[in-house]
This record gives C-alpha cells, sequence and structure tokens, in this order.
C-alpha cells in the first residue's frame, strides 16, 4: 500500500466531516459552500481506484428540530473501546454504543449525522430508526443505530448507523426517524 493508498480514505472522511460539521454549525446552505474542499481532496487523489473506494452519496435535510446528514459509503471496520484500545486502528469507526456489524460481501456503511437546529450541536442523546429500502431488490433492512465516530476524526464526526449488505447498482431510500420526525432521502449506488 503506498503513502497515498493510505491516507486518502482518511482525508475524503476528514473533508466529509468537515463539511457535515460545518452544516451543523451554520446551516444547511454551509453544505455547499464547504463542498468546495471536498472536492479539493478527492481532486488530490492520484488513482482512479482511490474514487471508486470513495464511492457513495450524502444527503442532507431537516425536519422542524434536526439536521439530518445521510452517508452511504463503503463498509467500515468496527472497533469496540477494548479492541481499538489493542488494535489502534488508524481507519474505521469507534463505537460508542450498541453493536458493530462486521464487513462482510457487498457491504455499505449507512450513518445518519443528526444536529439540533438551533445548537447546531450533534445530538447523540437520541435513538434513531434506520431503515433502508432496496427499490431495485424491494428488500427492506432495518439498520442498527449504533452511536460512532471515526477513529481519526473523533468527537467532531458523532453519527448513528452501522454496516448493512447492499447489492452494487441499486436505487436506495433511506428513512430517518428523530424523536417522531422523519426524512427520507433517495439516490443510486453504482
Amino acid at each position: 500500500m503506498t503513502s497515498s493508498e493510505s491516507s486518502t480514505p482518511w482525508r475524503v472522511r476528514a473533508a466529509s466531516a468537515l463539511v457535515i460539521a460545518a452544516a451543523g454549525v451554520l446551516g444547511v446552505g454551509a453544505l455547499a459552500a464547504c463542498s468546495a474542499l471536498r472536492t479539493e481532496v478527492i481532486a488530490e487523489m492520484e488513482d482512479a481506484d482511490d474514487v471508486v473506494a470513495a464511492a457513495g452519496w450524502t444527503r442532507a435535510v431537516t425536519t422542524e428540530h434536526y439536521l439530518v446528514v445521510v452517508n452511504v459509503l463503503p463498509g467500515e471496520a468496527m472497533f469496540t473501546h477494548a479492541e481499538h484500545e489493542e488494535q489502534h486502528p488508524t481507519e474505521g469507526e469507534l463505537i460508542l454504543s450498541g453493536p458493530g456489524e462486521a464487513l462482510g460481501p457487498e457491504s455499505r456503511h449507512v450513518e445518519a449525522h443528526i444536529y439540533d437546529r438551533v445548537t447546531g450541536l450533534a445530538v447523540s442523546d437520541v435513538v434513531p430508526t434506520i431503515e433502508l429500502l432496496n427499490r431495485t431488490t424491494g428488500e427492506r433492512i432495518e439498520v442498527a443505530p449504533t452511536l460512532m465516530q471515526d477513529v481519526n476524526i473523533g468527537p467532531l464526526d458523532v453519527h448513528f448507523g452501522n454496516n448493512v449488505p447492499v447489492r452494487s447498482n441499486s436505487d436506495l431510500e433511506i428513512t430517518v426517524t428523530v424523536a417522531g420526525e422523519e426524512v427520507t432521502v433517495d439516490g443510486h449506488l453504482d
């Protein structure tokens, strides 16, 4: 693995976290302003395979009380506190609360970042529901809402989600419900 290969996924996640954090603090308009940074980071990638590895999508939606940012990304290794202390991973997710699903064939990491619209702060004291509907296959998947954060980014990346099996070339619909407020987003997964 080259230096570029080992650092690229972290840079993409870091840029994405910056976009998400800025959106939480400044509002949805910040997504457009900060997306230029993420574009610069991706443009720095030397190998087209790095772009494929980072493939996925992000959607941001507001409810009366929350900003919800939904990501569908490649599967992520998930670590308990004990595993994190023992293995010192440089990529993946640190589980703060709940079960972590192992990586498997066609794993995708489905996550929901939830921010209070008044304070702009990440919300971690709720238990959302996350449901994925694969419109291509008709399959419904309840995504376990594990509370986690990226092992590199830390508390700025607090979010809910998990790894789930999703085949490529699928049209997806994801519904997130937080304290009775619901958002639905959709997108295509290559």
